[in-house]
């Protein structure tokens, strides 16, 4: 018995990999797809398409910014029905490099465990959003009622609108620590390619860029090359 739920387990785990595989990708299109139709389409994609990694996202300061709680093994439903309202999503994300068939792969996991950043663009857009599969809830905090005169008084929940400009320092710090040591590479730290054309090359690491990638500098037939991989492509020494 207990075996046979373990393995539904592993297998309710798999199926969510894949979906946040799937998502990904369809994410990382419509940004191209938005960068080449005008900031209206790529507004209705969500702000964490670039998510830690790669250049910060920015946080559009005329939208209301809220946190929302998504529901157990949902956040991936919750995200997709979010942006299909037209709901501008961010949700930190750390990377990690991970050995999957024998390959070394770049991950990227949620900082916080059922929490995303939404934006929308008033109260009754916010309730759309409320009412979205997979959200949980919009945070709130407690505030005195005196909505009606003579009522007796008591505290009421209210959501809690964040500042867009803190949030950009957030944000901004987040992608700042993720591109500066990404899954503790540093620069002029040595390093052994592992795939592509330079495999078993030792290399130094020159510069942290963008998008999970690094310049490092190879050395070929006594003579320095710099070239550009993916974090995946190298080993620590």
């Amino acid at each position: 018995m207990a075996r046979t739920k373990g393995k539904r387990q592993r297998e309710r785990q798999r199926r969510q990999l894949r979906q946040e595989r799937r998502v990904e990708r369809r994410a990382s299109a419509g940004t191209a797809a938005g960068l080449g139709m005008g900031s209206s389409a790529a507004s209705a994609r969500s702000a964490a398409d670039p998510i830690c990694g790669v250049a910060s996202p920015t946080i559009d300061p005329t939208l209301c910014w809220y946190i929302a709680k998504t529901v157990p093994r949902m956040g991936v439903r919750a995200l997709e029905a979010l942006q299909a309202a037209e709901v501008v999503t961010y949700q930190p994300r750390a990377s990690e490099v991970v050995v999957r068939r024998g390959r070394r792969v770049v991950r990227r996991t949620p900082m916080l465990i059922r929490t995303v950043f939404i934006g929308v663009k008033d109260e009754p857009h916010l309730a759309i959003a409320r009412d979205r599969p997979g959200v949980a809830e919009i945070v709130c905090y407690p505030v005195e009622d005196k909505s009606l005169e003579g009522n007796v008084s008591g505290p009421v929940l209210k959501p809690a609108q964040l500042d867009a400009e803190g949030l950009q320092r957030f944000v901004d710090r987040i992608a700042k620590g993720e591109i500066v040591e990404p899954v503790g590479i540093k620069i002029g730290q040595g390093v052994m390619v592992t795939d592509g054309p330079f495999a078993s090359f030792p290399a130094t690491v020159e510069r942290i860029l963008p998008d999970d990638r690094i310049a490092v500098s190879v050395s070929l037939f006594g003579r320095a090359s710099p070239i550009e991989l993916n974090i995946a492509q190298v080993q620590l020494l």
